[in-house]
């Protein structure tokens, strides 16, 4: 930290308006949609299908010739 002599560091903030109640709501939906992108994008990347052998029994009377 550099202190400069003569310089004084004053907060101005300025007043703080309220956030209009439909970009409230988008921001919400676009967060929540982040989220929900996110999570599928990692279940699609780093969670595997399980292999496993499936055996159908067919019965005969679907093999004749009609």
């Amino acid at each position: 930290m550099v202190i400069v002599a003569g310089f004084t560091l004053r907060s101005t903030s300025l007043p703080e308006a309220p956030m209009p109640t439909l970009f409230r709501f988008l921001t919400v939906l676009a967060v929540i949609g982040g989220v929900v992108y996110g999570t599928i994008f990692a279940l699609a990347n780093f969670v595997g299908p399980q292999t496993r052998d499936m055996s159908v029994t067919i019965p005969p009377d679907r093999f004749q010739k009609r």
